[in-house]
């Protein structure tokens, strides 16, 4: 399995704390597109990729949203308002209820996903393939991002590590990004 590379990371960091000050200011008047003008974009030359080693049809796949989704009652909702975005992630089992699900993120239509949690968060088109043993099995569990967030640093270091423990933890073969 290839590892992400992490090299990118100090030169990120040490841009990154020359363009927040500029920046932060711009995002607290909601100024996003001046703002992002000069927002130090990491890049890659190559992407980690680790071909699947079994038949689809027997992959258990999860499902990570970049929309803010949490379970209404049971999660602490995302802080859409902190300027560098929210750092946190939210476990979502999958035998999930749909009208417990909500999002909050303030960068995407909220109406539309709450019409059709599908549009962000295909569980239950996941869980039709299923069926269809057109994949092996849904992962019981699932998990959300805020998908607007300024510190990529700490995603590559901190978040996505978590999430990949998880995943890889339960089993997971195969994960399904829906980015928002």
């Amino acid at each position: 399995m290839l590892k992400a590379d992490r090299s990118w990371i100090p030169a990120f960091r040490a841009k990154y704390r020359e363009w927040w000050p500029q920046a932060e200011p711009l995002i607290r008047e909601h100024k996003y597109a001046d703002a992002f003008k000069t927002y130090p974009f990491p890049r890659f030359e190559a992407t980690p990729w680790t071909p699947l080693t079994k038949p689809l049809s027997r992959a258990t796949v999860a499902l990570l949203t970049t929309s803010g989704m949490y379970r209404k009652g049971t999660d602490m909702p995302f802080n859409g308002d902190h300027p560098e975005g929210d750092l946190g992630f939210r476990l979502i089992p999958g035998d999930v209820a749909r009208a417990s699900l909500d999002v909050l993120h303030p960068h995407i239509p909220q109406e539309v996903a709450r019409e059709d949690m599908n549009t962000v968060f295909p569980l239950w088109y996941l869980q039709e393939l299923e069926r269809e043993r057109f994949i092996g099995k849904v992962a019981g569990s699932h998990y959300s991002i805020l998908g607007y967030n300024t510190r990529a640093a700490d995603i590559a270091e901190h978040v996505a590590p978590a999430i990949a423990a998880l995943m890889k933890a339960e089993g997971v073969d195969l994960a399904l990004i829906a980015p928002v």
